[in-house]
């Protein structure tokens, strides 16, 4: 998991990232995997959110872009499958429900990078430059923005066990990630279904704002903002999101807030 800090990403990661990004979520078979192995590690489950918004410049909405549509169409999807899989009943099938917590294979983005002892060119997706890309993925000037806006809606939910201004032992077991749910397997059954339960309903609030990030959505507000990253910090953790809130920078010309971007 990643610690309260923040996230250096090397331009191997971004170039993977970026292609990553420009469909592979849309193969069935790449679906499939992603489900198994309950998305990307942690590292690169927050970079792939970093590395759209950063990146992605243009797009439908209130934003116009900088805005993480193909992150929240995965993780709707991770969300229910985790969810279903907790909402199983303990059977002679199904004897230990909570192992959908657990991933079956490797990171897609850690299997694909190449090693910086690997001769030869190493082609950005599309050509495009991936130094240049990094520099800017780096900045996470508009990923620090998402997590600023909304953190008086996420701050009282994020996992106890990831936030250093808890007390060990102490805060709502419903709100663990992934990673601290499965360090106390076997979970009972009612805390499994609580789980689900507030997965699915982060799920709804996701699914609002991928639609408001479509040609024809309508604009949603500060809960529909933050569910992407309370959904994101269910799967990797929070290291990253609390390291941005309490690392608030200062806007850059033409960045200023609009009540539209907020989708007020």
């Amino acid at each position: 998991m990643l610690p309260v800090g923040p996230l250096e990403l090397s331009a191997e990661e971004v170039r993977q990232l970026w292609s990553f990004i420009h469909g592979d979520i849309m193969d069935g078979s790449m679906r499939r995997l992603l489900r198994a192995s309950v998305g990307l590690c942690p590292r690169h489950t927050w970079a792939y959110a970093v590395v759209e918004i950063e990146l992605w410049q243009a797009g439908a909405g209130a934003r116009g872009g900088h805005q993480p549509f193909d992150v929240t169409v995965l993780y709707e999807d991770l969300l229910e499958h985790v969810a279903a899989g907790l909402d199983l009943k303990t059977s002679l099938l199904h004897r230990h429900p909570d192992e959908v917590l657990l991933p079956v294979g490797p990171c897609r983005i850690c299997a694909d990078m190449a090693s910086p002892s690997l001769p030869g060119l190493r082609m950005g997706y599309a050509n495009s430059n991936t130094k240049a890309l990094t520099v800017e993925a780096n900045g996470l000037a508009h990923t620090t923005a998402w997590c600023g806006e909304t953190i008086p809606l996420w701050r009282g939910r994020v996992c106890p066990d990831c936030d250093p201004d808890t007390p060990k032992g102490a805060g709502d077991p419903e709100l663990l990630c992934r990673f601290h749910l499965t360090a106390r397997r076997p979970l009972p059954e009612p805390l499994r279904h609580a789980v689900a339960s507030r997965l699915r309903e982060v799920r709804g609030r996701m699914r609002h704002l991928t639609e408001s990030m479509t040609d024809y959505g309508a604009p949603v507000g500060h809960e529909e903002n933050a569910s992407w990253i309370e959904a994101v910090g269910f799967f990797a953790g929070w290291g990253l999101p609390l390291y941005l809130a309490g690392s608030p920078r200062e806007a850059e010309p033409g960045q200023e807030t609009t009540e539209a971007e907020h989708g007020e």
